[in-house]
């Protein structure tokens, strides 16, 4: 199985060089434009697809990425 990444990133040309380049290296990303748009994608994922890896960045539109990093902590169980 695959390792699955999330990218929440707000630059969409970035997001899709990194997206291809590490899909080329064998991972699934999954990309979000927005802080509230990652974080619903993590509260929807199944356990098959959730992330092992955030990709956050730190200067997002509608959210700091400090706060989005402290909401994914304070999420039960072991999608903190």
């Amino acid at each position: 199985m695959n390792p699955h990444l999330l990218m929440i990133e707000d630059d969409e040309r970035l997001a899709r060089m990194v997206s291809e380049y590490l899909g080329q290296s064998g991972f699934v990303v999954h990309h979000a434009a927005t802080a509230t748009a990652g974080l619903e994608q993590i509260q929807v994922l199944d356990a098959d697809s959730a992330p092992q890896l955030i990709s956050l960045d730190l200067m997002l539109p509608d959210m700091d990425g400090l706060e989005v990093c402290r909401r994914i902590r304070a999420l039960p169980g072991a999608t903190a």
